[in-house]
């Protein structure tokens, strides 16, 4: 038996000493790629871009599939940092972030001036990004080391408005008064439009949801109604309404009753059947941040013909 322990003392001590030995190299070795790294970056943003950047630090995570970094800045604009990485397809062979950044910032100043004189929660939310799938290549955009204003890009954005609260009685004023303060600008373009309220420690969602090519047709609250996807949780929502209603596991269904209507959300609501009649292009239901089923509080209206109060709906 201590033969067996020593071997295993010297066994543990020679991974203990291979491992440090790996880890002394590591770091060393470290600091040399960082230096080589951080001279070659300094060289591709001289080249890259006709004003001075600051290499404000360079990181190394060894086990990371392109384990090196820098976060810079342009001068005197700290609060635009950016990313730059190794990247073996490009001329220069590294890859920044810097285009998009400025775009997002250039947007977003835009729009934050536009709303300098409201009084409302919502201009102090704003989360900015690209619409998927439309933007240019930066690269493509960079020309003789100037980066083109975000109006000349050809540009498409969803802005997102997230509150961690429920809604109150003036929101959808400041929702209208957001949108007639956007639509009639012709920058930023917008892909999407969303109005997020979301209550701590509630599962319940009040959410509008608006494609940009809709935002000239609202002129009043009312005409807000039309893109309410709100979800509320389905027991909740049930008896808020005086409805009866079943999960079935096994198939994904819920079915509500409320006198002689019945409505039935299908696979997670990709297929909603109203007295046995599927409606067009249903809003799927989905799992809460509580387990429990979230479904379109809208499909439940049309159903049975009721307005569902999205103020304080569980509190009253």
């Amino acid at each position: 038996m201590r033969k067996y322990k020593g071997k295993f003392v010297v066994g543990a001590i020679g991974i203990f000493l291979v491992l440090l030995v790996a880890g002394v190299s590591e770091f060393h070795l470290g600091i040399f790629k960082k230096a080589v790294f951080t001279y070659k970056v300094k060289h591709y943003l001289e080249q890259t871009y006709n004003e001075p950047m600051t290499i404000k630090r360079v990181s190394y995570l060894w086990d990371n599939i392109e384990p090196l970094s820098a976060r810079v800045y342009p001068q005197g604009t700290s609060n635009l940092e950016f990313n730059v990485y190794p990247h073996k397809e490009s001329s220069f062979g590294f890859l920044d972030d810097y285009t998009n950044t400025l775009w997002l910032h250039q947007a977003k100043e835009d729009m934050d001036q536009r709303f300098m004189s409201m009084e409302s929660d919502f201009k102090n939310v704003l989360y900015l990004d690209f619409t998927c799938c439309t933007t240019s290549r930066p690269v493509d955009q960079v020309s003789e080391g100037n980066v083109p204003a975000y109006t000349e890009a050809n540009l498409t954005f969803d802005a997102t408005f997230q509150l961690n609260r429920g809604l109150e009685p003036n929101d959808s004023e400041y929702m209208l008064q957001i949108i007639k303060a956007l639509k009639n600008q012709k920058q930023p373009v917008f892909g999407t439009l969303l109005f997020l309220l979301h209550p701590e420690d509630e599962s319940y969602r009040i959410e509008y949801r608006i494609p940009g090519a809709k935002l000239k047709d609202i002129h009043t609250v009312a005409d807000l109604k039309a893109y309410n996807e709100s979800r509320f949780p389905a027991r909740e929502l049930a008896a808020l309404i005086g409805a009866n209603v079943l999960w079935d596991e096994s198939s994904s269904q819920v079915v509500f009753t409320k006198g002689d209507n019945v409505l039935q959300f299908n696979h997670w609501g990709e297929e909603v059947l109203i007295n046995g009649s599927p409606i067009p292009n249903p809003l799927p239901s989905f799992s809460g941040d509580q387990g429990q089923i979230l479904v379109p509080v809208a499909v439940v209206e049309e159903a049975f013909q009721i307005e569902v109060p999205l103020i304080e709906p569980f509190n009253s």
